[in-house]
């Protein structure tokens, strides 16, 4: 049997944390080793948004001593991430340059929606009974030290994510400084966090209740041990956790750490987290509360063994992207019909051309995506409604997706409806010359897509596709007259032929 070894490292915003994984097709995945160290980086960013080089200097020396560990494992492939406290300070760029000359190691920094999909992939692994809990209706609240992601999932489907700046260590620097002028600290913090509570439940609840609460992060797994689990049980009843929250807010973070052997540098956070998650509670109505007893690390893995295919994924999150698309164009009132009907009409295209053209999978989803939400736009201003629509894809954070591809949806949508081909140049927002392609492709194909329904009558219901030297036919089944269609499609064939090399036909196939 063929073993790999794998190191994930997390360099988090209150530590830093190394997991070995010994990972075969045959038995999965197994930790061998744990280590980590206590350093409150975020300490520094979130009050004076650098970290100071006595800090940078501490970090390598433990970076330095997994580096160590590392080899006498003879690991074979590794990734360290950095989270909010490293990506949000202005000397980031300085700290990975130390690290990687004094360890050799290299941290990657990843933007939010991409660090949460990794811990999402974790939990799905995780806890066996995860697809049973999102078809009840379930809210993942993944809480660290820096930010606090609310993911929403109801039948099966993810219906609204949302990132708030409310990391435990975040809150606790942010209001340090009032702690002194009041004799309750605890109504302070209650209504720091109330605020940013309510909003979220007043824009994205609209009276929505879940049934089960999914707890990512070590402050939970501290909760349910306060609460007196035997070890065995993950998860606790929501009259269980109500009735610890006085005790824990009323004590003090020694008190906590001496009662409840937890270390002090998590005690001093725990007020913050059960305040959030009550919170939450409240405005889910949530019943039960589960601690999904897994970190980033364990994400790291899970993403590493899947593109190894040394395991098959737990859940499909490709599904889920989808569906908060069209959780986000229904909220910009887009035309249902006309979306659906262009999606159709661009994934058949994309089929009947993807070898051709070197697209694959992942393409297909981002072309489904810039399908969906290439009409949202209108809602803000019918003027100028492709533009509002790059800035709603933008502004908005799509667990799963990265930024580079974010753009790519982005810009699909908006080159869809230009005259010519763009250059590189002309676009604002980066994108490397290898996604500037695949940009342009998907855009040719939606822009097809779209002239197919130029009435908005829906009049094209399925096409096929067939080559023919350089010709593209494409089939349209209708019983409709298509003057229109075929006028638009002869007009924007230019733009798709510049791209592909071949020239699109649509004739009519009468039923």
């Amino acid at each position: 049997m063929t073993y790999k070894t794998f190191a994930a490292i997390n360099v988090g915003s209150g530590e830093v944390s190394m997991k070995i994984y010994e990972i075969s097709s045959k038995t999965g995945i197994r930790e061998i080793d744990y280590v980590r160290y206590y350093i409150e980086l975020g300490s520094d960013t979130y009050t004076k948004g650098y970290i100071e080089y006595d800090l940078v200097r501490e970090l390598c020396d433990v970076l330095e001593g997994f580096s160590t560990k590392m080899e006498e494992y003879r690991v074979d492939s590794y990734l360290a991430l950095g989270s909010s406290a490293l990506i949000e300070a202005s000397n980031c760029e300085l700290i990975v340059d130390q690290i990687r000359v004094r360890t050799g190691l290299k941290v990657e920094t990843i933007d939010n929606a991409q660090q949460r999909f990794l811990l999402l992939k974790s939990v799905a692994r995780g806890m066996r009974n995860f697809e049973q809990l999102i078809d009840d209706g379930a809210a993942i609240v993944d809480m660290g030290s820096g930010s606090l992601q609310i993911t929403i999932y109801d039948e099966g489907r993810l219906i609204y994510t949302q990132n708030l700046k409310l990391g435990s260590l975040r809150i606790r620097e942010i209001l340090a400084d009032l702690e002194g002028q009041t004799d309750n600290f605890v109504n302070v913090m209650e209504d720091y966090i109330g605020n940013y509570i309510d909003t979220f439940s007043r824009l994205f609840m609209h009276e929505r209740k879940v049934r089960h609460i999914i707890a990512v992060g070590e402050e939970m797994e501290s909760i349910v041990k306060i609460i007196g689990s035997d070890g065995r049980k993950n998860h606790m009843e929501r009259h269980a956790f109500d009735a610890v929250c006085g005790s824990v807010l009323a004590a003090g973070e020694e008190e906590l750490s001496a009662k409840y052997s937890i270390p002090y540098e998590l005690a001093t956070v725990l007020k913050p987290a059960i305040i959030v998650y009550k919170k939450i509670i409240e405005i889910s109505g949530a019943e039960k509360i589960w601690a999904a007893g897994c970190d980033l690390c364990d994400g790291m893995i899970v993403d590493y063994a899947e593109r190894q295919e040394q395991i098959e994924p737990a859940h499909y999150f490709a599904e889920d992207i989808i569906s908060y698309a069209r959780t986000v164009a229904a909220r910009y009132e887009s035309n249902k019909e006309h979306t659906e009907n262009v999606e159709k009409t661009a994934l058949a295209i994309f089929d009947g051309i993807k070898k051709r053209a070197g697209l694959d999978q992942r393409d297909g989803i981002l072309l489904q995506m810039a399908c969906i939400l290439h009409d949202c736009g209108k809602y803000v201003n019918m003027l100028g409604g492709t533009d509002y629509s790059c800035a709603i894809v933008r502004a908005t954070e799509f667990v799963g997706l990265s930024e580079q591809e974010k753009s790519i949806i982005a810009d699909t949508i908006k080159y869809n409806a230009w005259h010519y081909v763009p250059k590189l140049s002309e676009l604002k927002a980066p994108l490397n010359r290898k996604n500037y392609i695949r940009m342009l492709k998907l855009a040719a194909i939606l822009r097809l897509a779209n002239g197919m329904d130029r009435s908005h009558r829906q009049k094209i219901r399925k096409v096929t596709t067939t080559f023919k030297e350089k010709e593209l036919i494409i089939r349209a089944d209708t019983i409709y007259d298509i003057t229109l269609e075929q006028s638009t499609i002869e007009n924007k064939s230019h733009f798709f032929e510049e791209i592909y090399g071949f020239k699109p036909v649509l004739r009519m196939k009468r039923r």
